[in-house]
């Protein structure tokens, strides 16, 4: 009978032991599954960020392979503001430090720097505030801020879409890589200028794939700008100015400058009113007229001292002699006189002193 319940305990104990060993790896099996979604998802991710182009997000960071130039090489670099100067030189200054191409990064202290990051960098370093990080987002900011000149049917250089294109600009590109963005925008450059010796157009940034002359070039450098080929998906979206770098230029004062004298000359048209107030002056001036002829009307008093005076001239030549028959000589003083004493009664004790005086000068003549 022991050895019968030892065996049954024994069998109990294997059976028990079992059941539990297929329980913990039941249980086992349940958490696995719980943790292994994460994964399809990371891998999604993954797929919808993988670049079409190693230029934009490669994999592993390549060895660096720059090219680089000075601005003795650009064409009309003197000319260039001081702002945009500021800008090239301190992009150049950037290639000469063997940075590779580094997805994520945008500060040169971790070896490398990526397209946006490098845009981004030199912007802050520019002195500019409100830079975003992502080319999409430098794009609308670009937009909002300044002017984005699209170009979607543009070939070539030689298109109208591209007269305003100029040095300093930000250079947009699309579908250089999968991506879910609303605006997509993928690759974002800047723009130095025209090559003295050759003309070409060239181009700063962050790279790995695009090249500077004929050669395959990786982190940040300067590249040829070129338009992508008709076949490839990737296109050249727009451009523009980044925003505070220049200073606004005074367009719409000078269209305020040219209305304000179309205004003025309006006004300047309704000066009819000033000739009907001039003749008032003239009336003033005719009544003083009038007051001093009034004042003049008591001088006719002295008419009859002119009257005197005519009347003495006869008298005033007493040397006058007539000769009669009898050879005597008689004077002609005697008419004068008795013109004289008939007005007496209508003169004034004036005149008649006045008259007295004559004759007293008369008899002293004689």
């Amino acid at each position: 009978m022991n050895t019968l319940l030892r065996l049954f305990v024994l069998f109990c104990f294997v059976t028990w032991s079992g059941h539990a060993s297929a329980a913990t790896t039941a249980k086992s099996k349940e958490k696995t599954p719980a943790k292994t979604p994460a994964k399809p998802e990371a891998s999604a991710k993954a797929k919808a960020d993988t670049p079409t182009k190693a230029e934009d997000k490669p994999a592993t960071p390549s060895p660096a392979a720059v090219s680089t130039i000075s601005i003795e090489d650009i064409s009309g670099f003197e000319k260039y503001p001081k702002q945009i100067q500021s800008l090239v030189q301190s992009s150049l200054a950037l290639t000469r430090l063997e940075l590779s191409y580094m997805y994520g990064s945008n500060e040169p202290n971790k070896g490398g720097m990526d397209c946006s990051g490098t845009v981004y960098h030199v912007l802050q370093f520019q002195g500019l505030k409100g830079v975003p990080r992502q080319s999409d987002e430098m794009c609308n900011w670009v937009e909002k801020k300044t002017q984005l000149h699209l170009t979607p049917t543009a070939t070539s250089f030689d298109s109208a879409e591209f007269d305003d294109l100029k040095p300093g600009d930000l250079l947009f590109w699309t579908n250089t890589m999968e991506t879910k963005r609303k605006l997509p925008v993928t690759h974002v450059m800047i723009y130095l200028g025209k090559l003295k010796k050759s003309g070409k157009r060239v181009v700063f940034g962050a790279s790995d794939g695009r090249s500077y002359a004929g050669l395959r070039r990786s982190g940040v450098s300067v590249f040829d700008f070129h338009l992508p080929k008709a076949e490839s998906p990737t296109r050249f979206y727009g451009y523009g100015a980044a925003p505070g770098l220049l200073p606004m230029e005074p367009e719409p004062a000078v269209i305020a400058a040219v209305t304000k004298p179309v205004e003025k000359t309006v006004p300047a048209e309704k000066p009819a009113p000033p000739p009907v107030e001039k003749p008032a002056p003239p009336k003033e001036e005719v009544r003083k007229a009038v007051a001093l002829v009034s004042e003049a009307k008591p001088e006719p008093k002295a008419e009859p001292k002119k009257t005197v005076v005519t009347e003495t001239k006869p008298k005033s030549t007493p040397t006058t002699k007539t000769k009669s028959s009898s050879g005597t000589v008689k004077k002609s003083t005697s008419t004068p006189v008795k013109k004289k004493t008939t007005p007496p009664p209508p003169m004034s004790s004036v005149e008649k002193t006045l008259d007295r005086a004559v004759d007293s000068v008369r008899r002293f003549f004689r």
